[in-house]
């Protein structure tokens, strides 16, 4: 359940828009396994959130936001474990862009972030298929915390060719700092999920479109460094994580602009896959893959769409770099060519 609002008005030269909201969710687990536990997870926020624009060449942003989080339950190993958890904290962010010449705008981000333990890292006890002690709950878990800063150019121009055309575009850098870092230490038994250690994800992603009426053309490029800084990972790249991903999409419109047809061709470059169970082993590096998706929407009246498309046109064999397959698996886990359909209905305006 999420609820927010913004409001704006001009004030001391400046234009200003308040948004605020707030948060909250409920989970609830349970298994007759005994290596899931049972309890429940209560997670509550809200936030404030001030921009300022100040003429057509200055805008800053500000906000701060509370996360907070309660979780009850009990392991179901022998003998029974209970266990309270809950925390909270504030997080802060703050953007300064400034726009030097029309359509080109410079800006700094510095944020924080915060990430609550969940009800299977926490309880999670007995073997990985339900049976045996290979695995241990961890009732001192403690969440995440992390700092980001970034940087870059946004880009923003009309009429760049025809009348009526626009070209937008970003290029943005960033840096984020995690610490303790949730993970499962595979390296001992039995195993459990801790705070790992320390974590750093940098790099640089870009973004460019430029719409022309009857269609468009898109662009989409992130370089990716992530590893784990300490702990018995260290210098390990962080989960399978891919360090280049590109994508270019093309589409165009008809039919008075209610229909919309493309195609899109994704390209994730090496992978490299360590083991979790044996940190001095080399990692192992998979050449990437590249698919291709065809996607047509139709809007049938101003509350009925209908969706279609096709994945992965060519059936390409592939693992996702988010997949937690075992390194030394030559299976493939990737979706085949997969079709979908959707219609999509709105009641009430």
């Amino acid at each position: 359940m999420n609820a927010k609002n913004s409001s704006r008005f001009d004030a001391w030269g400046l234009q200003h828009t308040l948004t605020y909201g707030a948060d909250y969710y409920y989970l609830t687990g349970d298994s007759e396994a005994a290596h899931f536990g049972s309890g429940t997870q209560r997670g509550y926020g809200g936030f404030l959130q001030w921009q300022g624009d100040y003429s057509d060449w200055l805008q800053v942003i500000t906000a701060i936001r509370y996360d907070g989080y309660q979780l009850d339950g009990e392991t179901k190993t022998k003998p029974v474990q209970e266990a309270s958890l809950d925390g909270s904290r504030w997080s802060p962010r703050v953007t300064v862009g400034v726009t030097p010449v029309e359509g080109l705008q410079l800006y700094g981000t510095y944020s924080e972030g915060y990430r609550a333990p969940g009800l299977q890292d926490v309880f999670r006890g007995g073997g990985a298929h339900g049976s045996g002690d290979s695995y241990v709950p961890n009732l001192l878990l403690q969440p995440e915390t992390a700092r980001s800063w970034e940087a870059g150019v946004n880009v923003k121009y009309d009429d760049v060719m025809v009348g009526g055309d626009m070209l937008r575009g970003k290029l943005n850098f960033f840096h984020t700092d995690v610490d303790d870092y949730i993970d499962v230490n595979l390296t001992v038994m039995p195993r459990k999920a801790i705070n790992i250690g320390a974590a750093r994800l940098r790099g640089v992603e870009a973004e460019a479109i430029y719409d022309f009426g009857w269609g468009f053309v898109n662009g989409t490029a992130s370089l990716t460094d992530a590893k784990m800084l300490t702990g018995v990972y260290a210098g390990q790249t962080l989960n399978n994580t891919p360090l280049e991903r590109f994508s270019a999409t093309f589409g165009v419109r008809a039919l008075d602009d209610k229909l919309t047809m493309g195609v899109q061709h994704l390209s994730v470059g090496e992978i490299t896959r360590t083991s979790r169970t044996s940190p001095t082993i080399p990692g192992i590096v998979d050449s990437g893959f590249n698919i291709t998706n065809l996607f047509a929407n139709y809007q049938v009246n101003k509350n009925l769409r209908l969706d279609a498309g096709i994945e992965n046109l060519f059936n390409e064999a592939y693992t996702d770099p988010q997949s937690s397959w075992s390194t030394s698996a030559a299976t493939k886990q990737g979706k085949g060519q997969t079709f979908k359909i959707s219609l999509t209905g709105r009641i009430g305006g």
